[in-house]
């Protein structure tokens, strides 16, 4: 039993050392269902799910990831033995995947990060109980052993990959940035699933090594560094990009890939880690997250994108709008999209938007050179 290959799907930010250390081979639904949205396969995925009696208004990512567990072919992932979810991502990630438990009929290990301010020994303690049992039923269902020096090794990868994707996204400071608009995008699937793997590491290694050896931009694609906030969208990036080009935009940080890059020293640091996220923080400090973001790039502007997909996390959205705005001196602007649906899209209210913000940003340059 222990030889045979051992197929797990497991939500983003679930801790990946758990599996690896098991050695257990593991997809990331969410990361399916952006590639088969940028592959302009979600609407017809999306379809499948309300027929089957999904509604309408759950996240596109949960409509796509159901269609896929009820399809045969699981939109190109293979048929898992086990789930691994945690709930500190978003507010349906445990429905979403309590639901593809029932359809798939397999075990499904799920661990609770409370919502906290500051994560102190009883957060640690909570969810380091919760680790441990999903470790010992992996044991049981997969009859491997957990070993602590192979945890040690793998987590010390991690880390090592967690600085060569900083050096990645760090190519971004250079003016202008070796690195397109949303480029960065193309290689986070490997931090989700293959974080914690040498041959990650030489990959993004190598990566930086050619961002720092490409040529820049030509000026006129690159006048303006913005910080996009939110999920990119996926289905429509062939019209996105062409758009900020055109306008001199060139998106140098992000909200999700900065946050693939924490490192820990131990398990305790694993889990704060964990509890870290940017979707599991207070307001507060989500703000400074991003505010450190957007100083360490040198922005020029903030893109903000209201993922119709993601409600709770838009509901803060004015907010930290606001106050980066304030705090960082720049202009923003905002639009509504989705992250796997093109109808929620509105080509002629994103040029809009483009246009106010550069015509705040040339004004704010000259007003600063002035």
């Amino acid at each position: 039993m222990a030889e045979r290959d051992w197929v797990v799907w497991m939500s983003t930010k679930f801790p990946l050392e758990i599996p690896a250390t098991l050695g257990l081979t593991v997809y990331c639904p969410e990361s399916g269902a952006a590639a088969a949205a940028g592959r302009g396969q979600g609407e017809e995925l999306c379809w499948a799910a309300e027929g089957l009696g999904y509604a309408r208004d759950l996240c596109s990512y949960v409509r796509m990831g159901m269609a896929m567990a009820h399809s045969s072919r699981s939109g190109g992932l293979p048929r898992p033995d086990a789930l691994l979810c945690c709930s500190n991502i978003c507010s349906g990630m445990v429905q979403w995947y309590e639901a593809m438990a029932r359809t798939l009929d397999i075990p499904l290990f799920l661990v609770d990060f409370p919502y906290a301010q500051e994560g102190g020994e009883e957060v640690t303690a909570y969810v380091g109980g919760q680790l441990r049992a999903a470790i010992r039923g992996l044991e049981e269902l997969t009859g491997r052993r957990w070993e602590e020096d192979t945890f040690d090794q793998v987590c010390r990868q991690a880390n090592r990959c967690a600085d060569a994707w900083q050096q990645v996204l760090d190519t971004a400071r250079r003016r202008p940035a070796p690195l397109g608009s949303m480029e960065v995008f193309d290689y986070m699937p490997q931090m989700v699933t293959g974080r914690c793997r040498r041959e990650t590491e030489e990959q993004l290694l190598a990566l930086a090594r050619r961002l720092e050896q490409r040529a820049p931009l030509p000026l006129e694609r690159a006048r303006f560094r913005v910080y996009w906030e939110g999920t990119p969208c996926w289905p429509v990036l062939g019209e996105v990009l062409p758009m900020l080009e055109e306008r001199g935009i060139q998106v140098v940080a992000d909200t999700i890939s900065q946050s693939l890059s924490f490192r820990y020293e131990n398990l305790d640091g694993l889990i704060q880690a964990y509890c870290s996220t940017i979707n599991g923080v207070s307001l507060e400090t989500g703000l400074e997250q991003r505010l450190a973001v957007c100083r360490r790039y040198g922005v020029d502007g903030v893109l903000v994108h209201y993922n119709r997909s993601c409600r709770p996390w838009c509901g803060s959205l004015q907010e930290v709008e606001r106050r980066l705005g304030q705090a960082l001196g720049v202009p923003v602007a905002a639009f509504s999209g989705d992250q796997g649906e093109a109808a929620a899209f509105v080509r002629a209210q994103f040029a809009t938007r483009l246009d106010a913000l550069v015509e705040q940003m040339e004004g704010r340059r000259e007003t600063t050179l002035g």
